[in-house]
């Protein structure tokens, strides 16, 4: 493998950031976030994240994580569509807290602070070195 085609070590670092985001996405959302358990929920809990997570994020995850520690070209695209996920639900659970107002909840903002931190490394390093994925 020439050094061009190397996996850089800051794309290594994104691609196990995803999936740990994957494994913790998961586990919360088995566990509906401490509320219960997704295949016995109680009757008040709202599965619109868990079902979001399990059905898209994480699968998307994993293939981005898988495809960018690798440099192809499917792991480039699915980190983008990681990204655009990431944004839209962080904005949504943004305004869903801020609109409840004080006290915010610090274990609902920091970790939405984190994926979208991650959308702009994806967006903005990948763009850069986007040449280097192969098909």
């Amino acid at each position: 493998m020439t050094d061009r085609n190397q996996t850089p070590l800051a794309v290594k670092a994104l691609a196990v950031i995803l999936g740990l985001f994957s494994l913790f996405a998961f586990t919360g959302s088995v566990l509906i976030w401490g509320e219960g358990f997704i295949l016995d929920p109680p009757p008040d809990v709202d599965l619109t994240y868990p079902i979001a997570d399990l059905v898209v994020h994480i699968p998307a995850a994993i293939i981005a994580a898988l495809g960018l520690w690798q440099m192809r070209a499917y792991g480039y695209a699915a980190a983008y569509f990681v990204a655009g996920f990431y944004t839209y639900a962080s904005v949504e659970i943004f305004v869903h807290v801020f609109q409840e107002g004080p006290p915010y909840a610090l274990e609902i903002l920091i970790p939405q602070i984190l994926a979208v931190l991650v959308a702009i490394a994806l967006v903005v390093y990948l763009w850069r070195i986007r040449d280097r994925f192969t098909r």
